[in-house]
């Protein structure tokens, strides 16, 4: 039920940011800019029934390094609509080794003016993940979706400062057995922290 409301918050508001492209009295700030972070929670739940007996095993992720790139747009100085393609090496504290992730994220964010050129932003993001190891990861390869708020930090015209904590749950799974053994592995919903710097033009 947590992750229906999730994923429905984040088409909703998705949705909702293509509806400022229709009025020719919009402003458009455009942006790109390059994003870099680190998990701070996230496991692997891995369900195994062997003869009809269940087990279950779950593995936390270690803390590791995400990097990125992003751009999109500021309408009305309140909207902001933003692509990132972001890249990191997942790590699980069973020492089975490193796993590349490759994200591609769209996202809506609210901003709230707080201060003298600092706003509150409030979002939702949804995408899709791809992984790559020699372990047959690109089972996992699914759709991305979740919410964040953070903080934008507006340093001159044409340069800015922000940083976010981000919820997101994955869809993609791997499954598979025989008549007496089966198995399904899931990555389960993560927290990342993210901050970024942001060119104006």
């Amino acid at each position: 039920m947590q992750n229906k409301t999730v994923k429905l918050f984040a088409l909703g508001a998705l949705a909702a940011a293509t509806t400022f492209g229709a009025s020719a009295e919009n402003t458009y700030d455009y942006f790109v800019g390059f994003d870099a972070g680190t998990h701070i929670s996230g496991k692997m739940k891995d369900s195994e029934t062997d003869y009809g007996q269940p087990y279950e095993h779950s593995y936390d992720t270690d803390p590791s390094l995400i990097t990125g790139l992003s751009g999109g747009a500021i309408i009305n100085d309140h909207h902001r609509v933003k692509m990132s393609l972001a890249y990191d090496g997942l790590e699980f504290d069973d020492a089975s080794g490193t796993v590349d992730r490759t994200d591609l994220t769209v996202s809506y964010d609210y901003m709230l003016p707080i201060a003298n050129k600092l706003n509150w932003t409030v979002g939702a993001h949804m995408g899709y993940e791809f992984f790559e190891s020699k372990h047959g990861w690109d089972e996992f390869d699914g759709f991305t979706y979740g919410v964040q708020t953070g903080l934008d930090y507006r340093l001159t015209q044409k340069w800015s400062l922000g940083a976010e904590i981000a919820y997101t749950a994955h869809d993609g799974e791997a499954t598979g057995g025989d008549e007496t053994w089966s198995y399904e592995d899931k990555i389960e919903d993560d927290v990342t922290f993210m901050a970024n710097v942001q060119y104006h033009f």
